[in-house]
């Protein structure tokens, strides 16, 4: 019975997301649509923040057991960017909010476990320190989410697989980052210069 009413919390946030934009939405709207009251809410969440960090967190971990292993980042985007897409009604209503912030942390963390592992996976059979392994992860990372965000922003014109195959003309440069890493660090264990 429990589980079952923070469902239909948890869903019915999610069906009020899609009507309107998130500062609009009130625990009163969420309250009343449920038919329960204020005390059942905060019984499961503390805040309206609580819940969206919930619907998030859900969702990061979904995707990340749908990636798997690190293996096709393409594969793992396009479930990402599929994810907006279904919603981008939602994605919409939280832009145009002064709440923007979480879904933007929601992207950061979704994708820098993901790039984490591609990163390492391309670096796998090379001698690579694990801060540049970290620095070029990071810096593809936030073009990601820049590129997410801005795709969001203007209204998701183009289709998820499309975005991706944008993508996939500079994913190539994360391997040729880790060779010039690799040079760099022998260069520096023969004493060479390695500019």
């Amino acid at each position: 019975m429990a589980s079952d009413t923070k469902n239909l919390i948890y869903h019915t946030f999610i069906d009020l997301l899609s009507t309107k934009p998130f500062d609009k939405i009130t625990i009163r709207d969420i309250v009343d649509a449920c038919e329960i009251n204020r005390n059942t809410f905060y019984y499961y969440y503390s805040d309206i923040y609580d819940l969206l960090e919930e619907i998030f967190t859900k969702k990061i971990n979904e995707m990340i057991e749908a990636h798997g292993n690190g293996k096709s980042w393409v594969t793992a985007f396009i479930k990402i960017a599929n994810e907006a897409y279904e919603h981008k009604k939602m994605i919409y209503n939280i832009c145009s909010s002064r709440s923007y912030e979480y879904l933007e942390n929601y992207m950061y963390r979704a994708c820098n476990q993901i790039i984490i592992e591609v990163v390492k996976n391309v670096a796998e059979d090379m001698d690579v320190p694990d801060e540049d392994i970290e620095f070029i992860a990071s810096f593809y990372e936030y073009g990601f989410v820049g590129v997410l965000s801005e795709w969001f922003k203007t209204g998701m014109r183009e289709d998820p697989f499309q975005l991706a195959s944008q993508l996939w003309l500079v994913v190539d440069n994360i391997r040729y980052a880790l060779k010039r890493s690799q040079r760099r660090m022998k260069s520096r264990i023969e004493n060479e210069d390695f500019v």
